[in-house]
């Protein structure tokens, strides 16, 4: 089936002040740890090596503009995702992006979904005097589109209770429509003493660099807001919860 132009807006041209504004009212609002945009435990873009609690269970929706999507996407989409942590060690993640296409009758629209999952293992935990390690796999079953990925992660503490997580990981053996380039990744997080619920975040994701933050309501529900280079803004909401003790 033949893909169309987008039926939403193309959000590149959003001025550079709408994106600032909206940065700033997540990040004020009041009081985040998952790759927010993909439903599994990471950054914004970025996988880390840090891991939820056994039995967490996490459930995401997602704006992605076209320019964080892979190439196939050619427009605006959203996803939909649920994330079971069945131990502190292994990850399971499954999510479903809407697609849009022609159908038989002429009508254009998000009438498909494209299904997708990512498996996280920590085989290293991390201590005082090393970082945690992760090693995971986007698309496990999918010939077309597997990229598998390293990643350690070590958090630092300062100035009586700020903290900073600092990512750095590597792509590889991908398939032939990978989601991120083959190559380096990495970003920082920090995190505040005066409030522990918002994380702000910077990474480059080896298809581009990413600015923004996540701010946690309730103990459940977050809310995560970047930019990729201040060419678009992509939004989200999760709920997260234990479901095994």
């Amino acid at each position: 089936m033949k893909q169309t132009e987008a039926i939403l807006g193309d959000m590149r041209f959003i001025p550079l002040k709408g994106v600032v504004l909206i940065l700033i009212l997540i990040l004020t609002t009041s009081r985040v740890h998952a790759q927010y945009a993909l439903g599994a435990t990471g950054q914004m873009m970025i996988p880390t090596a840090e891991m939820q609690e056994t039995g967490t269970f996490m459930g995401s929706a997602n704006f992605l503009p076209e320019e964080v999507t892979p190439n196939k996407f050619n427009y605006p989409t959203m996803n939909y995702s649920v994330d079971m942590s069945l131990f502190s060690f292994v990850e399971l993640t499954y999510r479903m992006t809407l697609l849009k296409m022609r159908t038989y009758n002429g009508r254009v629209g998000y009438h498909n979904q494209d299904r997708s999952n990512t498996i996280r293992i920590r085989p290293l935990k991390e201590s005082r005097y090393f970082p945690a390690v992760v090693i995971g796999a986007d698309d496990l079953f999918t010939e077309k589109a597997t990229q598998y990925y390293g990643v350690l992660t070590k958090t630092f503490g300062f100035c009586k209770g700020h903290q900073l997580a600092v990512t750095a990981g590597w792509y590889f053996h991908q398939g032939n429509q990978p989601a991120f380039k083959k190559g380096p990744f990495g970003g920082i997080r920090y995190t505040p003493a005066f409030c522990r619920e918002l994380k702000l975040m910077a990474e480059y994701d080896t298809n581009g660099w990413n600015l923004g933050g996540a701010i946690r309501f309730w103990k459940r529900l977050s809310v995560h807001v970047f930019t990729r280079e201040f060419t678009c803004v992509s939004a989200g909401l999760r709920y997260e919860c234990t479901l095994i003790h």
